[in-house]
């Protein structure tokens, strides 16, 4: 008996047996489960994005992160009901691109998400591994050079901060990720576990520390360890100084209006509840719209709520009118104002929750895990998507060959990994005032 063609047009001809959905086989397998996608939505959602943290507070020190994020939250949860809906009808590789090119015009759903991958996928396989070296590697240097009296990590650690330290990170971590996905697919399903389960082992581990924590111990160890980094004394208050003499206000109230800003930045965090649904054609039950109802929506709600509480209990720490005041000073927006010795993401605060390296190893190596991820589901997101754009025609034939023996998209890694991974990599941090403008790039493409 026929299907009915939900995507035929209104004009076309009634064939003898139609079907819902149809093209040929991508040549992907099924390996990988409900929870961990659930998995990967999460550590891809990005409750480690930094940015979501201090960029709203320094151009309003009002604003309360934690309700903006919960606020953000609210509107992406209704985001990702459509995106179960449409992925529980459409389980195919390629998600948007499959979704908008079905449902709207083929044309529409190539050119937007065509776009999406110059403005999104590339841009961020630079800036993974950015979150690689900068969220994970100089901390972890900086944090135990600071506590074991060792000037030469610290120095390593500052090499990881910007220019061909990020560049070096990224152009490895995405050289071992392609391998490990050209490989296996299964490889990486595997490989996630462990960067699932230590990422919650060390956002749990910070959390508490921060909770525990007083305003006064975090000053008294944020101006031994900048003195340490870079001398001088004091820098704790110094930073707030710096930043009021040179026309910053602290906040006295909560601004509403700052509240509200918060949610544009926290989108480009929680604005991708629905990405692992580029891969859905390896997703086991796909099909189910209670399985992708926990894979989308239990995914955002559950990242929403840990970057509510990680903004707060930050916040709660170290002050908000400092943070305020460092996230204005490391942001460069007023060049008269000397920029921290340590720069205000919330993974290089951490260094100053304790006083055991074997605490802050354990609080950054999971985050450096879930940067890593960000490097993997970065390729996998564009490959797959590649995959769908070349089985319907608009990519070249070669990038969706499927290798029989591995089932991986061999070619499309390959072609990624030279654009994303090296080029990008490149541009992204060692090309004057580029990061600049990648925020906004993001935001526009979350928006797409």
């Amino acid at each position: 008996m026929g299907e009915v063609d939900v995507f035929a047009r209104r004009s076309g001809t009634a064939t003898a047996q139609v079907q819902v959905f149809t093209r040929r086989a991508s040549g992907l397998v099924r390996v990988m489960s409900p929870y961990s996608a659930f998995a990967y939505n999460i550590l891809n959602i990005g409750v480690i994005f930094p940015w979501v943290y201090i960029t709203p507070l320094a151009l309003d020190p009002g604003a309360s992160i934690w309700t903006g994020i919960l606020i953000c939250g609210a509107f992406t949860s209704l985001l990702a009901v459509v995106y179960a809906g449409l992925a529980s009808a459409m389980p195919r590789t390629g998600g948007d691109y499959v979704f908008q090119s079905r449902t709207l015009r083929p044309w529409f759903g190539f050119a937007t998400v065509a776009m999406m991958i110059i403005t999104f996928f590339l841009q961020w396989q630079a800036l993974a591994g950015w979150l690689v070296s900068v969220l994970g590697v100089y901390p972890l240097l900086t944090g135990l050079g600071v506590m074991t009296g060792n000037h030469t990590l610290v120095d390593w650690g500052a090499w990881y901060l910007v220019g061909w330290g990020p560049t070096i990170v990224t152009m490895v971590s995405s050289t071992i990720a392609a391998l490990v996905l050209i490989k296996s697919f299964r490889w990486f399903v595997q490989l996630q576990w462990v960067m699932w389960y230590g990422f919650l082992l060390s956002y749990v581990l910070m959390v508490v520390l921060f909770l525990t924590t007083s305003n006064s111990a975090f000053a008294q160890r944020y101006d031994t360890a900048s003195a340490f980094v870079a001398g001088g004394s004091g820098a704790y208050q110094a930073i707030l100084n710096n930043a009021i003499t040179n026309g910053f206000t602290p906040a006295r109230t909560v601004s509403i209006l700052g509240t509200i800003l918060v949610t544009p930045v926290a989108l480009t965090s929680l604005g991708w509840v629905g990405y692992a649904q580029e891969q859905a054609g390896e997703i086991q039950g796909a099909q189910s719209l209670k399985n992708q109802m926990f894979i989308n929506f239990g995914g955002g709600v559950v990242s929403m709520i840990m970057m509510a509480v990680l903004g707060l209990v930050v916040v709660r720490t170290v002050d908000q009118n400092w943070l305020s005041a460092a996230a204005y000073a490391a942001g460069a927006y007023n060049p008269a104002i000397p920029a921290p010795a340590i720069p205000p993401w919330f993974s290089s605060l951490a260094i100053m929750l304790t006083d055991s390296p074997i605490l802050l190893f354990l609080m950054i190596i999971g985050i450096m895990l879930n940067a890593i991820q960000v490097v993997f589901n970065v390729i996998v997101g564009w490959t797959r998507v590649a995959v769908a754009m070349s089985i319907d025609g608009v990519l070249p034939k070669f990038v969706s060959h499927v290798s029989p023996r591995t089932h991986t998209p061999v070619y499309a890694h390959v072609i990624f990994l030279i654009l994303g991974g090296y080029v990008f990599a490149y541009v992204y941090n060692l090309v004057p005032n580029y990061q600049v403008y990648t925020l906004a790039v993001t935001a526009v493409a979350t928006v797409m």
